[in-house]
């Protein structure tokens, strides 16, 4: 069984883009939710993920996407890592304290 993960990017006008991901192998949603920012907020960057907002950046954007479901699934896997690898970097991201800084310089904020 493989693990679809999927998550969002909201502007603070509620203009929302999906995206998903297929790994191989078991993700537990508890898991994941305990390492992102208030429970469900994260940087796609720091996981090797792709980020959903789009340039140029306006009054409405900022860096934070959520997630929005992680479920099991016979899918075939669509990313290379393996469920495990995305909990690893997840791990690792958390544990530095999600770099806001420098996701906002990658997109010429500060």
């Amino acid at each position: 069984m493989n693990t679809r993960f999927s998550y969002l990017y909201r502007d603070a006008g509620n203009y929302k883009t999906h995206h998903d991901v297929v790994l191989t192998g078991h993700l537990e949603e508890a898991a994941v939710r305990r390492l992102l920012f208030e429970g469900e907020l994260f940087i796609p960057h720091e996981l090797g993920l792709p980020e959903l907002q789009r340039a140029p950046f306006t009054a409405d954007d900022h860096i934070w996407h959520e997630l929005e479901t992680i479920a099991p699934t016979a899918d075939v896997p669509t990313d290379p890592r393996s469920a495990a690898e995305l909990l690893a970097s997840m791990e690792q991201a958390s544990s530095a304290g999600w770099n806001e800084t420098a996701a906002m310089r990658r997109w010429g904020l500060v």
